[in-house]
C-alpha cells in the first residue's frame, strides 16, 4: 500500500472486500425477511439481541483495529519476522479475549434483555438466542483477529472471499436450523457454524503467507502494543451498539402497542443500512492499514491525500444513496413484513437516516485512520461525539418533541455534526503532519 497511485490503491484494495460485505449484509437482509417469516415477535427479538451481539462484536473489532495497525506498519517498515511473530500473538490473545467476553455475556444475558426492554415473547425468543450465540463468540473474535492480519498484508481479496463465503454457508443453515427446526434461536447456531469454518480458511491462509511462524517469547509485549491501540478501538467500537441499545429502549418505552413495532422496524432499517453503506464501511476497513503502512514508511503524504479523497467519496455516495431509498422506503419496507405497524416504522427509518449515511462513512474512515495512526484515543472521542455527547441527547429530545420520527432525527442530526467536524479535524491533521510515522518499536 506505500506505493502507486493512491486512488488506484484504495480502489483496489477496497473493492473486493466490498463485493464481500455486499455479499454478507445482502445475505442478512435476506435472513432478516426469513425472520419475518416467524412473526412480530421474532422480528422484535431481532432488535433486542442485535445490540448485544453488537457489542461484543466490537471487542473483536477492536483488537483487529490494534492488530491491524501494528503488523501494518511492521510490513510497512520492511519488518516481515516482527509481523508474523506479532500475527501469532494476536490470535492467542483473540481467543482469551472471547472467553472473557462470552462467559460473562452468557450468564448476564437475562439482566442486559431486561436493561432494553425487551419483555414476553419477544425476550424469551432474545434470550435463546444468545444462549445459543455467545458460546461461538471465541471462534468468531480470533477469526476477526486472523482477516485482520489478512488486511494487514493488503490481502483484501482472500479477506473478502473468506467473509462472503462465511455469509453463504450460515444463510445456507438458516433453512435447516432456523426455518423448520429451533425457531429463531437456530439462526445464531447457522452464524455460528459459518464463522467457524472461516476461522479455518483464515488460518491456512495466514500460514500460506508466513504469518503463522512459531510465536517465540515476548507475548506480554506485543499484547501491550497490540491493547494500546486496541482497548480504545474496541471501546470506540462498542460505544455504537450501546447507543443502540438505548435508542432501541427509548423505543421499546413508547408503549405496549407502538414499542415492540419500533423495535422491530428499527432493526429491519438497520440491516437494510448496513446493506447501502457497504462501500463506506470496506473504505473504513482500508483505511486503518494504509495509513500504518504509509506512516511506517515515513509517507505522511500519501496518508493526507488518501483521507481527501476517502471523504469526498463518502460525500458524494451517500447522496447517492439517500435520495432512491426515500423513495423506495414503503416498497422496501412491505417486502420484509406484512404487519402495518412494522413496515411504517421500517419506511420511516429508510426515509430519514440514509441523509447520514455518508457522514456515517466519514466518521468510520476518520476513525479507523486515526486508528492506524496509532492515536486511538483521538478514535474514542470521535465515537463518544457521536452518541453519549450528541446522539443520545438529541435523541430523547427528538422523542420528547417528535415521537419516533423525532428520535430518528435527533440520531441523524449527531451524525451529520460529527461527522462534519471529524472531517474538518482530520483533513487539518493530515495536512499538516502532525502525526509523525515514528519508528516501529520492537516487540
Amino acid at each position: 500500500m506505500i506505493v502507486g497511485p493512491v486512488g488506484r490503491v484504495l480502489a483496489r484494495t477496497t473493492a473486493p472486500l466490498a463485493l464481500a460485505l455486499l455479499v454478507m449484509f445482502g445475505l442478512q437482509l435476506a435472513e432478516a425477511w426469513l425472520i419475518g417469516r416467524l412473526g412480530g415477535y421474532a422480528l422484535a427479538a431481532l432488535g433486542f439481541v442485535l445490540p448485544v451481539v453488537m457489542t461484543s462484536m466490537s471487542f473483536g473489532i477492536g483488537l483487529g483495529a490494534g492488530a491491524s495497525a501494528v503488523v501494518a506498519r511492521a510490513i510497512g517498515a520492511g519488518g516481515h519476522d516482527d509481523a508474523a511473530r506479532l500475527s501469532r500473538h494476536v490470535l492467542v490473545l483473540a481467543g482469551g479475549l472471547g472467553l472473557l467476553v462470552s462467559v460473562p455475556g452468557w450468564l448476564a444475558a437475562p439482566w442486559l434483555l431486561d436493561g432494553l426492554g425487551a419483555s414476553g415473547e419477544a425476550r424469551d425468543l432474545a434470550l435463546a438466542y444468545l444462549r445459543l450465540w455467545l458460546p461461538g463468540l471465541v471462534p468468531l473474535l480470533v477469526g476477526m483477529a486472523a482477516l485482520s492480519l489478512l488486511r494487514a498484508a493488503g490481502d483484501t481479496a482472500f479477506q473478502g472471499a473468506a467473509l462472503a463465503g462465511a455469509g453463504a454457508l450460515s444463510f445456507a443453515l438458516d433453512f435447516p436450523l432456523g426455518l423448520y427446526w429451533l425457531g429463531f434461536p437456530g439462526f445464531a447456531l447457522a452464524a455460528s457454524l459459518g464463522w467457524s469454518v472461516m476461522l479455518v480458511a483464515a488460518l491456512w491462509r495466514l500460514r500460506s503467507l508466513g504469518l503463522l511462524g512459531a510465536t517465540g517469547g515476548g507475548f506480554l509485549a506485543a499484547a501491550r502494543r497490540v491493547l494500546r491501540i486496541g482497548v480504545p478501538a474496541a471501546a470506540a467500537n462498542a460505544i455504537i451498539p450501546l447507543a443502540a441499545g438505548i435508542y432501541t429502549a427509548m423505543l421499546a418505552a413508547q408503549g405496549d402497542e407502538t414499542g415492540p413495532a419500533a423495535v422491530a422496524g428499527f432493526a429491519l432499517g438497520s440491516r437494510t443500512e448496513a446493506l447501502a453503506m457497504t462501500a463506506f464501511f470496506a473504505l473504513s476497513a482500508i483505511a486503518n492499514p494504509f495509513a500504518a503502512q504509509n506512516a511506517g514508511a515515513g509517507r505522511m503524504d500519501r496518508v493526507a491525500e488518501g483521507v481527501r479523497l476517502s471523504l469526498i467519496f463518502c460525500a458524494v455516495a451517500g447522496l447517492a444513496l439517500a435520495v432512491p431509498l426515500w423513495f423506495a422506503a414503503d416498497w422496501i419496507a412491505a417486502r420484509f413484513t406484512d404487519d402495518p405497524a412494522v413496515t411504517a416504522s421500517a419506511a420511516l427509518y429508510l426515509r430519514i437516516m440514509p441523509f447520514g449515511f455518508g457522514a456515517v462513512g466519514v466518521i468510520a474512515v476518520v476513525s479507523a485512520a486515526l486508528n492506524g495512526l496509532e492515536r486511538p484515543l483521538a478514535a474514542v472521542a470521535v465515537s463518544l461525539a457521536r452518541t453519549f455527547a450528541i446522539g443520545v441527547p438529541l435523541a430523547w429530545l427528538g422523542g420528547r418533541l417528535g415521537g419516533e420520527a423525532g428520535l430518528l432525527g435527533g440520531i441523524l442530526a449527531a451524525n451529520i455534526i460529527v461527522g462534519v467536524g471529524a472531517a474538518l479535524f482530520l483533513l487539518r491533521a493530515a495536512d499538516q503532519s502532525s502525526f509523525p510515522a515514528g519508528a516501529v518499536k520492537a516487540a
